[in-house]
């Protein structure tokens, strides 16, 4: 019995010694090589992202469009899955207030089919409030885009009117323009008045990354992606 006793826990130890090799053999063979804090990785959406459909929670996809290296090496490879969720969702409202999306990139796809964990915010080719959500603004912009297409009425009333005259009669221009440009600032100071008043009851926009969209994310965190 004693002997039983002895040769069974010989076995245990034997099974444990081996188990134990084993895994410190596949972590000493397991590499990782590190993507800096402040890498940028430009990203193409897998889906449309819009504030019209989405509640906060729900999931994301987007793809790399180039080849990330370290050291020469491609540790993430054009294509490379990165996905998220939706952080907050600020509806669009009355006084051209545009909604607001705020998402978060929790992880990237790994060649070997792990999923990394990453902290990420977008860095570019979308329009961004201050506090890193996309979208935004209100009737302050609504306002100053009406006063651009005013202007650009007026410019092109005045450009008509020096064209019509010339084609009129030589020196035909200094004619024809004071009555283009009055019947321009009329035009456009209508639009502007007119519009602006609209705008206080119109919605704003809402906030959207269209499918095949592409934008900048940078990394907030280093990265470590193993390689083999």
């Amino acid at each position: 019995m004693k002997k039983i006793v002895i040769l069974f826990a010989f076995l245990l130890f034997t099974a444990f010694y081996t188990g134990a090799s084993f895994a410190y053999q596949i972590k000493a063979d397991a590499q990782t090589k590190r993507i800096p804090a402040g890498t940028k990785l430009q990203l193409e959406a897998a889906n449309t992202v819009t504030t019209e459909t989405l509640r906060k929670g729900d999931m994301f996809s987007s793809y790399l469009t180039q080849d990330i290296y370290t050291d020469g090496l491609v540790v993430l490879p054009k294509g490379t899955l990165v996905r998220g969720n939706t952080a907050n969702v600020i509806r669009k409202k009355r006084l051209s207030k545009s909604a607001v999306l705020y998402l978060n990139f929790d992880h990237v796809v790994a060649p070997n089919g792990k999923q990394l964990p990453i902290r990420a915010g977008i860095s570019a080719n979308l329009k961004l409030t201050n506090d890193g959500g996309i979208g935004g603004g209100g009737y302050k912009e609504a306002f100053l885009e009406n006063a651009d297409k005013s202007g650009n009425i007026i410019k092109k009333s005045v450009d008509w009117g020096v064209n019509s005259g010339e084609e009129l009669f030589k020196g035909g221009k200094y004619l024809v323009t004071p009555f283009a440009a009055i019947g321009g600032t009329l035009a456009g100071g209508g639009y502007l008045l007119c519009d602006s008043i609209a705008d206080i009851f119109r919605q704003g926009n809402a906030a959207v990354i269209k499918k095949g969209q592409r934008f900048e994310i940078m990394l907030i965190e280093p990265l470590d992606v193993p390689v083999y």
